[in-house]
């Protein structure tokens, strides 16, 4: 959601609170793609479902918790989203878009990305990670992570190994042995943001860079898989392929060899398309709207 040079972006999102209420349209339907690209995959197309209230204040993740059948909205609340003023929060919100806890835990400045392990809920916030129980939505641990001032989003793997992003010094993170290392930090991968793990891969996207990137986590090279696909946030898999969004209102199809597609475009609602969820055995995709203070959820149709 944000690239190392702070100060620029830090006055993109101060002149982004200024507008109108957000509208409530935007383009939704039908894949922007080339016949041969949607002849060679398969491109989804989306139906807007419904939209939570406008209370999940600056909101900028949000993660589907499969056992209790509830999703997670992280809440920056007051900006710019590296100020230290304890009012961000984590919400509670149903499949069908209602709050049912708008502040379930508290004690944040900038909650950011999430991930999951059993009834343990992982959240950036700043410069640090923290632990969440499930069960009493209180704070469980803290790892302070020196360096850091931009952290960002999180991918928990089935293992509960954690991995996370700062995305003003371009460094992948993880717990090891309750201790914070880095696993990679290279300034040229343009701010990494988004990121996906899947066995001994790592998937990137670099908001600066509008590239999406695939690292190797033994040899540690990177290979660039895609271009084009600017202000990187959200990454997630969708079945052989990836959904990331733009953070300025966009969500794009990726494949492995580098075929864009745009899906959804809402920026001219003034709508924001920040660290995105897909719940693959629902088709539903969650667009948390950012400055649009809410979460979307669209219908994603197979293409037959």
């Amino acid at each position: 959601m944000k690239y190392f040079f702070l100060i620029l972006i830090s006055t993109a999102f101060f002149i982004a609170c200024k507008p109108s209420a957000p509208a409530t349209e935007e383009t939704a339907t039908t894949p922007s793609a080339d016949t041969t690209a949607s002849a060679i995959v398969n491109i989804p197309g989306l139906s807007r479902i419904w939209d939570t209230e406008k209370t999940l204040t600056t909101a900028e993740s949000v993660l589907y918790d499969k056992a209790n059948d509830v999703l997670y909205v992280s809440c920056i609340n007051g900006v710019p989203p590296d100020k230290k003023d304890n009012d961000g929060f984590i919400s509670r919100v149903g499949l069908d878009g209602n709050i049912k806890d708008l502040k379930w835990a508290t004690g944040f400045s900038a909650p950011k990305g999430m991930g999951q392990s059993g009834n343990i809920l992982y959240v950036t916030d700043i410069d640090r990670l923290v632990s969440i129980d499930i069960t009493t939505g209180k704070i469980k641990n803290t790892w302070k992570v020196d360096g850091a001032t931009f952290l960002n989003d999180v991918y928990v793997t089935a293992a509960g190994t954690v991995y996370f992003t700062d995305s003003n010094t371009s460094t992948i993170y993880t717990i090891t042995n309750g201790k914070v290392e880095t696993v990679l930090a290279d300034a040229t991968l343009g701010g990494t943001n988004g990121i996906l793990v899947e066995e001994n891969t790592i998937y990137l996207a670099g908001y600066g860079s509008g590239n999406v990137y695939r690292m190797d986590m033994t040899t540690k090279s990177v290979e660039k898989i895609a271009t084009d696909v600017p202000g990187g946030d959200g990454i997630v898999r969708y079945g052989d392929d990836l959904l990331v969004s733009n953070w300025n209102g966009q969500v794009y199809h990726v494949t492995m060899d580098g075929v864009v597609t745009l899906l959804l475009d809402s920026q001219e609602a003034k709508l924001n398309a920040a660290d995105i969820e897909v719940i693959a055995d629902k088709n539903l995709l969650l667009v948390p709207t950012f400055f649009g203070n809410g979460v979307t959820a669209y219908e994603l149709k197979e293409n037959k």
